[in-house]
């Protein structure tokens, strides 16, 4: 099933590839399942077009991707009496080139709440309302879907952060569907949390993403994958992760031959359920910079405020027996918040889940807010004082990362660091300002923030 903007195709037949279908037929079915979770599995995928006859156009934003489809996929082990194992594994998919996963898994567990996967009336239901729909849009767009209607709002830009965060006042209520933001996380915090190793890991991970470094999720299944990840990119916005995201790759995946092959051009983040695909990806690397590996836990327990070193070292050697992938330390500067990790604690302790979600979003928010004002600080110094007209560039002079960090040192930052001592702190400081100066973070977040500013002044955000 595929999704593509009703005002941006042709309306003959898509020329997919026949590659193309293989390839889709290999990938979204897990290479590995759960034992423990007998429900649907829900996750999404990135693959690149693998069909040169489709023109994946999008001239009106939000701007859909030009090379890469957008997977949404329901896994499901149905009952068939004429099958030798009396059932068989399905997958529904909705392929698209924008990407709005939160959305389209909402219409993909829509179509197979009620009935099978492959209920023909349902799937060309969908298809017939589907190819319908106007083009997306920014904003606020409310589209008819099998019998009920749906909101999606659309931000100007994908890494805004505490999309999709509701506020209690504001909350719908039972009879109203509450609108779907197209790049909120798949999921709530509630639901991944307690597969991390530990809490400060949550903290690591949000360093190394900010910095746009490599990172591996290990999971035992697609859909803790996807969902961890959608997650932590989401902590680190208004920065966007500037490597490769595949929230979940297979052994056949693409992903090795078009970016590892000759050697990592290009962080990273990954999700994998097969422990010899990530053998594989080690091996690969070579001698480059390793990935920081977030081996998850299986979810059962209240997460640890620290990880047990011991036993998670023996939780990578049992997931590659008799060849064990390494466990690098991670460095990290931001010294986390004890009281924060301490109300997270006594929130899974009292199974207060609703509240984890919010608490960890705001949390991470503001953090990367604080450690973004130095430079918009800095930048208004460099802002021209000549006035544009509406709709012009905003001038600024050259970025310097020697005066920038100059004026780091007058001003100081709000962000929490670690070190005994205030020259420590200040050191750990300058080290994560430097290395962020340095990473394609930054030219991704000051993109962002350039063409932001750029609508603003054309008037094309809205009020």
């Amino acid at each position: 099933m595929v999704y593509s903007t009703a005002r941006e195709r042709d309306d003959n037949d898509y020329p997919f590839a026949l590659e193309a279908f293989r390839h889709w037929a290999v990938a979204f079915f897990p290479e590995r399942q759960d034992s423990d979770s007998s429900g649907d599995l829900a996750f999404h995928y990135a693959i690149s077009n693998r069909s040169p006859d489709i023109s994946l156009r999008s001239p009106r934003s939000p701007h859909g991707s030009a090379g890469l489809f957008h997977a949404s996929c329901i896994f499901r082990q149905e009952a068939d009496s004429l099958s030798k194992r009396n059932y068989e594994q399905k997958t529904l998919i909705l392929v698209s080139h924008h990407e709005f996963p939160s959305f389209f898994h909402r219409l993909v567990r829509e179509i197979t709440s009620k009935d099978v996967i492959s209920n023909p009336d349902a799937l060309m239901a969908a298809c017939t309302q589907i190819a319908q729909w106007p083009a997306p849009l920014i904003g606020k767009q409310t589209l008819p879907f099998l019998g009920s209607l749906v909101d999606l709002n659309i931000a100007p830009h994908k890494s805004l952060p505490l999309q999709g965060l509701q506020l209690s006042s504001t909350a719908a209520s039972k009879d109203t569907s509450p609108t779907i933001y197209a790049y909120q996380p798949t999921a709530s915090w509630d639901k991944i949390i307690r597969y991390f190793p530990s809490l400060w890991d949550i903290y690591k991970a949000f360093e190394k993403i900010m910095l746009s470094e490599s990172v591996v999720v290990l999971a035992k299944n697609p859909q803790v994958c996807s969902e961890v990840i959608s997650a932590l990119v989401d902590l680190c916005r208004p920065v966007p992760y500037a490597g490769h995201c595949r929230p979940y790759i297979i052994m056949q995946s693409e992903f090795f031959s078009s970016n590892l092959e000759r050697g990592p051009h290009r962080s990273f983040i990954v999700g994998i359920t097969n422990p010899f695909l990530l053998k594989r990806l080690m091996a690969l690397l070579g001698k480059a910079s390793p990935p920081y590996i977030l081996y998850l836990r299986d979810g059962h327990t209240a997460t640890p405020l620290k990880a047990d070193k011991e036993a998670q070292q023996k939780r990578s050697n049992n997931e590659l027996p008799g060849s064990p992938v390494p466990h690098p330390h991670a460095k990290s500067y931001i010294k986390p918040d004890l009281a924060f990790l301490a109300s997270l604690d006594e929130m899974m302790a009292n199974n207060n889940d609703s509240s984890l979600s919010p608490t960890i979003r705001r949390h991470f928010s503001l953090i990367a807010a604080q450690f973004l004002a130095p430079f918009n600080r800095y930048f208004a110094t460099l802002m021209s004082s000549v006035v544009t007209s509406p709709g012009g560039n905003l001038n600024y002079h050259n970025f310097s990362e020697s005066d920038f960090m100059a004026n780091l040192a007058r001003h100081g930052s709000s962000v929490p660091f670690k070190g005994n001592s205030a020259i420590a702190r200040h050191r750990s400081r300058d080290a994560l300002y430097s290395a962020f100066c340095r990473s394609a973070s930054f030219y991704s977040w000051l993109e962002m923030k350039l063409s932001l500013e750029k609508e603003a002044s054309a008037g094309l955000l809205g009020s």
